[in-house]
């Protein structure tokens, strides 16, 4: 196939902008991921979560329904220093009007800011074991096989009792289950993670997944996951530092009806 020069526009207010496309297929695409899962979430908005939480390497990181890697893989990547396009082309490579050097410079440099031998706890699981087998074919392809552990696990029966940093992206009751078994994992999930001391990151498109969860998130993110308007639900602040101020609370209420009568 000889060179591609894709045109793309956008009208806006009656004036009309072009664009020439020079990379060719989705950015999200990193070439990793030839196969994936049911619902599959986009690299790039795996990547962003992982930039919203600020999680460079240094905490323990689990995704307990690691479907196939994605979140995963973006962390160890980001921790490992890999830039994302490193596995795919660009269709402006074959262009005439470029030095194909200087996209072989580029890589290169890429490559030098790299650490492929960083190591870091970084584990995804999940109930289904193709997707377990999927994830770990997925990150070989991406070349962090050495740094992430993928294992079959019920997420809502996993210990959550060390720190670290929880990432998931549940079932939204669209794609995989229906809304009522979706919500009642929500509920499993917030038992289950209730007293736990990680920081927690979790994408959900249901409006009730707060009250389903169990806890109002410190701070919320909207998203879009394809055409699916999601929120990233941060929770971060310290679960029984926030319990004893309720206690608190309900302790001086309970002294002030007792004063009154």
């Amino acid at each position: 196939i000889g060179e591609k020069y894709q045109i793309q526009f956008a009208i806006m207010h009656d004036v009309a902008e072009l664009y020439l496309d020079t990379s060719g297929a989705g950015l999200h695409k990193r070439g990793y991921r030839a196969n994936s899962n049911a619902a599959p979430l986009r690299e790039t908005l795996a990547a962003a979560m992982v930039k919203l939480a600020r999680w460079r390497g240094r905490d323990p990181f689990l995704d307990p329904f690691c479907g196939s890697g994605t979140i995963a893989i973006e962390a160890a990547m980001i921790a490992q220093r890999r830039a994302p396009g490193l596995l795919r082309r660009f269709d402006a490579e074959k262009w005439s009007c470029f030095d194909k050097s200087v996209w072989q410079q580029a890589r290169e440099s890429a490559l030098d800011l790299a650490q492929p031998d960083a190591k870091f706890d970084i584990v995804g699981s999940d109930i289904d074991p193709d997707c377990v087998q999927l994830s770990i074919e997925n990150a070989r392809k991406a070349g962090v096989a050495n740094t992430v552990f993928f294992e079959r696990a019920d997420a809502t029966k996993r210990d959550y009792s060390n720190a670290g940093v929880l990432f998931a992206n549940p079932p939204y009751g669209e794609r995989l289950l229906d809304l009522q078994q979706a919500e009642k994992l929500y509920a499993d999930l917030g038992r289950a993670t209730k007293n736990s001391p990680m920081k927690q990151y979790l994408l959900s498109s249901d409006p009730l997944f707060e009250r389903c969860y169990g806890r109002k998130a410190d701070k919320r993110r909207k998203l879009y996951n394809g055409m699916i308007k999601c929120e990233l639900h941060m929770y971060f602040k310290d679960p029984s530092a926030s319990n004893r101020g309720e206690n608190k609370h309900s302790d001086r209420s309970s002294a002030k009806r007792s004063a009154k009568r």
